[in-house]
């Protein structure tokens, strides 16, 4: 295809100065087309010693002065060589007088500056081109390497928070504290084969939700009460993998209490291709904001600037003696 364009725009080079004569006869337009065709070698030569050599040797390593000598020198050895060739076929024509060599080398050298403006504007916009791909290359290599460290920093946070309510359990409730390790296990397993993973289905999202919801239920009183609202039927959308347990945890971390009551709520919906979370828990007098900072938020926050940028919103508010955090995404 390349080759096919480079005969192709020769192919205009050659008919075009021939055509401009097509209206004052055909001895005209024959003498067109034959200085097109003894012209095209050398602007053939010029525009390709400029494409794939000078302009990367010289112009684009910034030795300017160098290159606009051996332009010159170039065009000037072309003129002269085109001058030798025009004045040897119209001494054995015998029709035509050449101008004289100054008139035709100044004539000559502004038709000859064209392939080498456009080798130039050819080389430039390639390079540009490039640069943008590899600008594109390197800003996707590094929201890659972005998401695997925030990724790694998420997998030893939830853990630790899990590990820690299996803990609690081990002294006043050993069963339970068996039961957590199990339900552990399969979260563990959720973490290893989906972590790594661009997008996953929202259905399995909701599972691992679910089960770690179970898992922190273990360790709850009575005063305690968890509502869950996931649809049965989840559809067949998929999302970004670990996006909504942050949420989940910090209600469990900052929503209960060993002596007042509370109530921790999760909610999740899909309209269309927006799907929305929500986490809701008792605000509790003593603690500080809930969703001001933290590992699992920052996290969740950077996350979400990378992976759906100007397509989610979070939000957060206090409201009738509630935290009420929620996100949502447009997929």
């Amino acid at each position: 295809m390349k080759f096919l364009t480079h005969i192709a725009s020769w192919a205009v080079v050659f008919i075009m100065p021939a055509l401009i004569f097509i209206s004052e006869g055909n001895q005209r337009f024959e003498e067109a087309l034959y200085r097109s065709l003894a012209s095209l070698p050398f602007l053939m030569f010029l525009f390709y010693s400029y494409y794939y050599w000078l302009i990367d040797k010289l112009w684009f390593k910034k030795r300017y002065i160098l290159f606009i000598l051996v332009a010159v020198t170039l065009i000037l050895c072309v003129s002269y060589s085109k001058y030798e060739l025009f004045s040897y076929f119209e001494l054995h024509k015998r029709k035509h007088k050449m101008p004289p060599f100054h008139a035709f080398v100044y004539f000559d050298f502004l038709s000859n500056l064209l392939p080498v403006v456009f080798a130039m504007a050819i080389r430039y916009a390639q390079r540009n081109f490039s640069l943008e791909i590899a600008q594109k290359e390197v800003q996707a290599q590094k929201l890659q390497a972005d998401l695997t460290q925030l990724r790694y920093q998420l997998q030893p946070h939830f853990f630790f928070n899990a590990l820690n309510n299996i803990y609690s359990l081990i002294a006043f409730d050993p069963q339970k504290a068996q039961e957590s390790v199990h339900s552990l296990s399969k979260l563990m397993r959720h973490f290893m084969q989906n972590s790594d993973q661009k997008q996953i289905s929202l259905a399995e999202e909701v599972d691992f939700l679910q089960q770690y919801i179970s898992l922190m239920q273990l360790r709850l009183t009575d005063k305690t009460t968890v509502q869950v609202d996931f649809p049965k039927q989840v559809p067949q959308l998929t999302i970004a993998p670990l996006l909504f347990i942050s949420l989940v945890e910090n209600a469990f971390k900052h929503g209960v209490s060993a002596t007042a009551a509370t109530t921790l709520s999760f909610s999740l919906k899909v309209e269309g291709n927006t799907v929305i979370f929500r986490s809701e828990n008792t605000k509790i007098p003593t603690q500080e904001s809930l969703y001001s900072s933290g590992t699992g938020i920052d996290n969740l926050k950077k996350r979400l600037t990378l992976l759906y940028p100007e397509r989610h919103q979070y939000t957060i508010e206090e409201k009738e003696g509630k935290y009420i955090a929620q996100l949502t995404i447009d997929n």
